[in-house]
């Protein structure tokens, strides 16, 4: 693989990756998180597990792509 094309890669994929981060952004900051005493846990369903796991997968391919950028520019 040509290394100007992985390049192109980690550019498409770091947009892609920090638009997802923002989506995922909740509405409730960290100060009404500590305030709150009723806190309760709810499971990710529908988009928002799509999201969540598509996130994952965009921060390992670009974990494995920035590695062989640096492998092949040595």
């Amino acid at each position: 693989m040509d290394i100007n094309n992985l390049k192109i890669i980690e550019i498409v994929v770091s947009v892609f990756l920090i638009l997802l981060i923002l989506i995922q952004t909740k509405t409730n900051n960290f100060s009404t998180t500590i305030s709150s005493r009723f806190a309760f846990q709810r499971t990710k369903r529908g988009l928002e597990n799509f999201v969540f796991y598509l996130t994952i997968f965009l921060s390992l391919g670009f974990s494995i792509n920035t590695i062989l950028l640096v492998l092949l520019n040595k």
